[in-house]
């Protein structure tokens, strides 16, 4: 591993006598001094400006020092800026007793400091995200294209969960392929800023993009390396039906809205909807809690399904994709085939195709369980006329 070089300039000892916790990564921070006329920025051309977030800029760079074109994170400057990079740094530390080939884990080079004192990470160069090839595609993934991307991050997670690290980000801007043409959808987990370690998972702690978060995440329950196994099967479900599972208005839309702070709340890049107490402080106005239950869509067929109109009953891939993730939890699924097996005489499909499943009707409270003795309902995507959703 070069990252403890890197951050010492070689001058410290042994790695693990300042590099084992949070607090050591900081001190070496604190000492980090960049030589005049010796900036490490110089040792890269940039050639592309890769992706912009709230916390930083990725940039396509030539590292001149060893001919390679890889991928620099820079930091943005904020005033706990040394914070968030040390704290990306020990989780950097910790995933690197994984294989980032083996494990499907960015490679992560090392870090520097500039000389305008800038933080920086180099990482391994890789092709687009998930969510950019879906923008640019405009068009579902087929079964065998989710079972390579699913089999690639279940292996991902089980090593997250080897060094007890949770990951708490996992969506389609942090799944990359590795080199789409040659690779085809080989993908890699990427992004550590917000992964914690397993034994902070505090009870009631906010994590997760909305769309992606886990109920025990929402209800205040029991954390553990679950909440990714949740977020994970929604992002399958969204490529299968290329629509996001529970989305939220888009935050441009919020923020012209007259009325969106009445109802949603900023947090970092992310917006979120209010709870009974914000509403009702920001407004004045006690909201009716009256509650009509929706039970549009009793289980994950009747979603598909419905999403499937055209159809007069389940499609064959629509039932193994079911079936897949009814699997999910099983680390079986990890020596699956990536291509549709089970073709027998007697039933087929609209497209021609025949399997000897029968079809799954997944409950959602069997689905992807993540934590003990809680039932979990879904709810449709659109409100039907008449039905008035519960305020929260």
């Amino acid at each position: 591993m070069q990252l403890i070089d890197s951050i010492t300039d070689s001058t410290l000892v042994s790695k693990h006598s300042y590099y084992d916790s949070f607090e050591g990564i900081m001190s070496l921070l604190s000492d980090y001094k960049v030589e005049e006329g010796n900036d490490p920025a110089d040792m890269y051309n940039l050639l592309e400006l890769m992706g912009e977030g709230y916390f930083g800029k990725v940039i396509k760079c030539l590292n001149k020092e060893t001919c390679e074109i890889v991928a620099v994170k820079e930091i943005k400057m904020c005033e706990n800026v040394d914070q968030v990079v040390a704290k990306e740094l020990y989780m950097l530390d910790k995933v690197s007793a994984l294989d980032p080939d083996a494990d499907n884990i960015i490679r992560f080079n090392k870090y520097f400091k500039t000389a305008d004192g800038h933080h920086c990470m180099e990482f391994e160069l890789l092709d687009l995200s998930v969510d950019k090839f879906m923008k640019r595609r405009q068009a579902k993934f087929s079964l065998n294209e989710i079972r390579s991307m699913a089999k690639d991050l279940l292996i991902s997670l089980k090593g997250l969960q080897s060094v007890g690290v949770m990951h708490t980000d996992v969506k389609p801007d942090n799944i990359m392929y590795v080199d789409q043409k040659n690779k085809p959808f080989r993908v890699k987990l990427i992004d550590f800023g917000v992964a914690i370690p397993k034994e902070q998972a505090q009870v009631g702690k906010i994590m997760q993009p909305l769309g992606y978060r886990a109920p025990e995440v929402t209800l205040g329950l029991p954390l553990t390396e679950a909440v990714d196994m949740w977020s994970l099967g929604c992002c399958l479900l969204e490529w299968y039906l290329s629509a996001i599972p529970f989305p939220l208005p888009d935050g441009g839309l919020i923020e012209q809205a007259m009325y969106g702070n009445d109802y949603f709340v900023q947090e970092g890049s992310e917006w979120r909807l209010k709870g009974v107490s914000e509403y009702e402080q920001t407004t004045g106005v006690t909201p009716i809690m009256d509650w009509y239950p929706l039970e549009v869509f009793k289980d994950l067929k009747d979603v598909i399904q419905n999403c499937h109109q055209n159809r007069s009953g389940p499609d064959i891939e629509d039932r193994t994709f079911l079936d897949l993730l009814q699997k999910i939890k099983d680390s079986a699924i990890i020596s699956m085939p990536t291509s549709i097996n089970g073709i027998s005489e007697g039933e087929t499909s609209k497209n021609g195709r025949t399997a000897n499943q029968q079809p799954s009707n997944v409950e959602v409270t069997t689905l992807l369980k993540p934590f003990p003795g809680c039932k979990v309902t879904t709810t449709a995507w659109q409100n039907p006329s008449g039905v008035r959703r519960r305020t929260t």
